[in-house]
């Protein structure tokens, strides 16, 4: 009976451990109106990656930079973040406002989402990584493809709450550096 007990508890304590590993292995992806919904509760700000299935650059993210452990853990301890297909055809709750995606015509080549174009200021490209804070009325959009060496400066910048104390191309042109995340 004393040997079954201790199977059980080595069981529990092996299952704690894996499960705990396993979480931090991926980025915690929640949908876009839970991410802005935990925001406005908390004050952590959004990183929204903004993509498309077709998008070549957007499969080479999720293959590498939102794999690299340094990356995994600095966004899910800083921020919410979430996914938004920019061709979606679903209704998306942003700001008080309800936005479709207006041009989308059925058999026709898909079209970005209006918020999308919200988000991006009428320029869309992917993948774009958008910052929301929404206490401070900040949206910012950083298109392109991001390495892990390109996207630290940003998350740092985000993350540590450095645009209270100087705007983002005022410390990059001072020479602004992130600290290196560890991996």
């Amino acid at each position: 009976m004393r040997r079954l007990f201790y199977l059980f508890l080595l069981a529990l304590f092996a299952n704690s451990i894996f499960s705990q590993s396993v979480v931090n292995k991926t980025i915690n992806w929640i949908p876009f109106e839970q991410a802005l919904a935990k925001s406005k509760q908390d004050g952590k700000p959004v990183f929204l990656d903004i993509y498309t299935d077709w998008c070549g650059y957007c499969k080479r993210m999720d293959a590498t930079t939102f794999q690299d452990t340094s990356v995994i853990r600095y966004v899910n301890q800083h921020f919410h973040a979430a996914k938004l297909n920019a061709e979606t055809t679903k209704p998306i709750s942003f700001r008080d406002t309800i936005y479709t995606n207006s041009r989308y015509v059925e058999g026709q080549r898909a079209t970005p989402h209006d918020v999308v174009m919200v988000l991006t200021g009428n320029r869309p490209s992917y993948p774009t990584i958008v910052y929301i804070l929404d206490s401070k009325a900040i949206i910012a959009p950083v298109p392109g493809m991001q390495t892990v060496d390109t996207i630290q400066p940003f998350l740092f910048y985000f993350g540590e709450k450095v645009y209270e104390t100087t705007n983002l191309w005022e410390a990059f042109n001072k020479g602004l550096t992130a600290p290196k995340f560890n991996r």
